[in-house]
C-alpha cells in the first residue's frame, strides 16, 4: 500500500489547506485552556512548536505530543459541525477513496480485529464500532460474521444516515453522551478517533463502559513515537490541527488505558506507510531531509524502504498504532 491509493495527492493537499483557514476562521477566541497531559495527566511538558495558530506540547514524563493550551470544547464541536474541512472530508475525499480503503483497509481490519478476539478467545455477538463513518467496517465485518448485532455510533448526521441506509443500528451522539449500551458490547472498536478527542481520559472511559466484563476495546491512533512524525514533525501533514489534536507516545497509551481502567493492554504498530510518507513529504520539499543522507539512502531504494517499514511495524516504531485491552470481570 502507498500513500496516495489512501490519500490522493490532490485531494490531501486541498484538505490541508482548507484545515489551515479554518483553524484561522473558526477559533478566532483567543481563550485557551493550559492542561496536563492528555495520556499520564503529568504537568511537566514543554512546549514543542505552534502550527496554524496552534501550540503543542510535549510531556517530559510520557513523550507524549498534545495541542496546548486548548481551545474549549465547545469551539471544537461547532467546528466539526461547521467547518469546510470537515465538510469535505465527508462528501468529497473520502467518497473518492471509499472502495480503496475497503480493499486496503477495512477488509483486511476485519481479519485482523477477528484472528485477535480468536486468540482472546472471545466471542463476538455485540460489537459497537465508534465513529463508524461510513459503516464500511461494520459492513466487512456483517459479511464476515452475518450473526452478530452491530451498532454504528456516528456523531454526523449525513454519515450516521449512511450506516442507517446499510441496516445498521445507529446512535446518533457523541459517544460520551451515549447512555443506554452500558456493559453492552463483546467488543468495541475505534478507528482513527482518538488522535480528534478532546478529553481522551473520559473517552476511553466511555469504551470502558460500553464493553462486558471480560470483553475487548481495541483502538487505533497515530502514535508520535512513529518514524514519520519524529522525522517530519511540525512538517508533518498529519500534525493538522484543529483536526489532529493528541498523539499518543507507546508509553502514553499504556498509561492512558490503565487510568481508564483497562487491563491486558497491548500495543502494535502495524503501519505500512511511514517511509512512503517521509519520502514523498521530501519530494515535494528536499530541504525536509537536509543532511541525511544515510537516511535518503535508506528509503530511496524500494526493497531497502520495504525492510526499514517491517523493522519500523515489528519495533513500535510506526506513527500508526493499534490498542487492545481487556475491561476486567
Amino acid at each position: 500500500m502507498k500513500e496516495n491509493d489512501i490519500r490522493p495527492k490532490a485531494l490531501l493537499q486541498r484538505y490541508i489547506k482548507m484545515s489551515a483557514e479554518d483553524a484561522e476562521r473558526h477559533f478566532a477566541d483567543n481563550l485557551r485552556i493550559d492542561l496536563p497531559c492528555v495520556a499520564c495527566g503529568g504537568i511537566e511538558s514543554v512546549h514543542a512548536f505552534d502550527k496554524h495558530g496552534f501550540g503543542y506540547c510535549r510531556c517530559n514524563i510520557c513523550g507524549t505530543l498534545y495541542q496546548n493550551p486548548r481551545p474549549s470544547q465547545a469551539l471544537f464541536e461547532a467546528f466539526y459541525r461547521n467547518s469546510e474541512s470537515s465538510s469535505y472530508w465527508a462528501k468529497v475525499f473520502f467518497p473518492a477513496v471509499a472502495e480503496a480503503r475497503r480493499e486496503k483497509i477495512f477488509r483486511p481490519r476485519v481479519e485482523r480485529l477477528s484472528a485477535m478476539c480468536e486468540e482472546s478467545k472471545i466471542r463476538v455477538d455485540r460489537l459497537i464500532d465508534v465513529g463508524a463513518g461510513y459503516g464500511l467496517m461494520l459492513e466487512e465485518w456483517r459479511e464476515k460474521f452475518p450473526g452478530a448485532k452491530l451498532v454504528a455510533i456516528e456523531p454526523s448526521a449525513d454519515l450516521a444516515e449512511k450506516c442507517r441506509l446499510k441496516g445498521f443500528e445507529v446512535v446518533e451522539n457523541i459517544v460520551e453522551q451515549v447512555k443506554r449500551y452500558d456493559d453492552f458490547s463483546d467488543l468495541v472498536v475505534c478507528f482513527e478517533v482518538l488522535e480528534h478527542v478532546y478529553e481522551p481520559l473520559s473517552f476511553l472511559q466511555t469504551l470502558h463502559r460500553l464493553t462486558r466484563p471480560g470483553g475487548m476495546v481495541v483502538v487505533s491512533t497515530l502514535c508520535i513515537d512513529g518514524f514519520d512524525l519524529q522525522t517530519l514533525w511540525e512538517k508533518s501533514n498529519q500534525i493538522s490541527p484543529p483536526h489532529h489534536i493528541n498523539f499518543l507516545s507507546v508509553d502514553g497509551i499504556h498509561r492512558l488505558f490503565s487510568r481508564a481502567g483497562l487491563q491486558d493492554i497491548k500495543v502494535t504498530t502495524p503501519g505500512l506507510l511511514d517511509v512512503d510518507i517521509v519520502r514523498n513529504a521530501s519530494l515535494q520539499n528536499p530541504d525536509i531531509l537536509n543532511n541525511q543522507r544515510f537516511l535518503k539512502y535508506l528509503i530511496e531504494d524500494d526493497h531497502r524502504a520495504k525492510i526499514f517499514q517491517r523493522f519500523l511495524s515489528v519495533n513500535q516504531l510506526s506513527s500508526h498504532a493499534w490498542v487492545s485491552a481487556i475491561s476486567p470481570d
